[in-house]
């Protein structure tokens, strides 16, 4: 039995090219979060630019859920609830990021080029 041949090495080469790139492709990180889409039950959905620096509340049946929005990220401050499962999900940056306040009904998502996922159904 021979050793390899520089034809095989050429296709080992190239295989290994090839899986490099796909891999590089498939999980590369898309672009950042440009808008913040707020859904609550049986309202239409709030968009809100991730550009600059605000506060604000968003009234639920269970009570106020505090938002906050810095250039290119949002978190939930504060949500009624025991929990704290809002407040939790932290910083949201990347698009596809949620938070979720469940007293409230109340979904947080920013959205971008890139999502990892394209919808989400409850």
């Amino acid at each position: 039995m021979h050793g390899l041949r520089w034809g095989d090495a050429l296709v080992v080469t190239l295989a290994v090219a090839l899986v490099g790139t796909a891999f590089g492709l498939a999980y590369a990180p898309g672009g950042g979060a440009t808008e913040l889409v707020v859904t609550q039950a049986g309202a239409a959905p709030r968009h809100y630019p991730l550009d600059a620096v605000r506060t604000f509340g968003v009234q639920g049946v269970a009570g106020v859920t505090t938002i906050r929005i810095e250039p290119g990220r949002a978190r939930c401050v504060d949500s009624p609830g025991t929990r704290d499962i809002c407040e939790r999900a932290g910083w949201l940056a990347r698009p596809g990021d949620m938070a979720v306040s469940l007293p409230n009904r109340l979904v947080l998502q920013v959205q971008g080029p890139g999502a990892e996922f394209d919808s989400m159904h409850f």
